[in-house]
């Protein structure tokens, strides 16, 4: 059992297993008032946490961050303290994942990151559900093309769990230096696909150029061009392969409008599986 899910490594590979297993309907959330605190703007989470929550007999409760006395004068400690009287769970998003954590010391029930500046897990329990469904198993070769970001970092928390999973992320040396990253030896990182072989690459997988507090960043954005995904780099990888993005997409940067409406596109399929999986984790820490 979990209290808090913040990032993907609060869980073991054994744990994913069994929420991603999990098929079965339940009331599990029954009687149960959720919130939904966003700091940042959501389409899919937003939505699909709301659903889902439903779908499990729960009630969601919109909390809007500016409307709280916190965007005036009560502390960030009676704010959460103050939810905790009333709340049988918090899903989070925020652009500080400190703040994650200063909550968990005054909300005492579970507290679910819906994605901060670190990391977004939620995203990658759906991705892995996603690649589970589509090719049978986590065995998988995944190049991830673009910002090491905080989706990036949640993808590799979940390989360094699941050494099934081979990942390849092709980043600027430039984005790479600045990271401190630990990683395990299913994981390498390159700054270029000359001389690469895409042939037995299952899955390519961006996001978006700019992450969360980025500024319109055009140095930036010039850096990653390079790095898009093209219908050149998706003809190369093995024949069943995939496109996945967690959205939402900025076409014609980070993807081209040719791979993002292709076959080999995933990504409403992804989208979807937000709410599946999203169930199943919630199932796992109401049990």
């Amino acid at each position: 059992m979990i209290n808090n899910f913040f990032n993907i490594s609060d869980l073991n590979q054994d744990q994913i297993i069994s929420i991603l297993s999990n098929t079965q309907d339940s009331q599990s959330l029954s009687n149960k008032n959720i919130g939904l605190l966003f700091e940042k703007s959501s389409t899919r989470t937003r939505l699909s946490f709301s659903v889902g929550i439903n779908n499990l007999g729960g009630n969601t409760i919109d909390i809007k961050f500016e409307e709280l006395n916190i965007s005036r004068d009560e502390s960030f400690e009676d704010t959460f303290r103050a939810m905790n009287c009333y709340l049988d769970g918090l899903v989070f998003r925020t652009n500080n994942h400190q703040k994650l954590l200063e909550a968990s010391k005054f909300f005492q029930k579970p507290i679910i990151n819906a994605l901060s500046d670190l990391s977004h897990p939620c995203q990658i329990l759906s991705d892995l559900l996603t690649l589970k469904e589509h090719f049978g198993s986590f065995n998988c070769r995944i190049l991830w093309m673009g910002d090491m970001n905080n989706v990036c970092f949640s993808l590799v928390e979940a390989a360094k769990l699941i050494d099934e999973i081979d990942l390849i992320i092709c980043t600027p040396s430039l984005i790479s230096e600045k990271k401190n990253w630990e990683l395990t030896s299913n994981i390498s990182l390159i700054s270029s696909l000359n001389n690469f072989d895409l042939s037995n690459v299952n899955c390519v997988m961006t996001d978006v150029f700019l992450s969360m507090n980025d500024k319109d960043d055009h140095e930036k954005v010039s850096l990653l061009k390079p790095f898009s995904v093209t219908s050149e780099l998706m003809s190369k990888i093995a024949i069943n392969g995939v496109f996945m993005h967690c959205l939402p997409a900025k076409v014609g940067f980070e993807v081209s409008e040719e791979v993002f409406n292709s076959t080999k596109s995933i990504v409403w399929k992804q989208a979807y599986n937000r709410m599946i999986a999203q169930k199943r984790l919630l199932n796992f820490i109401y049990q």
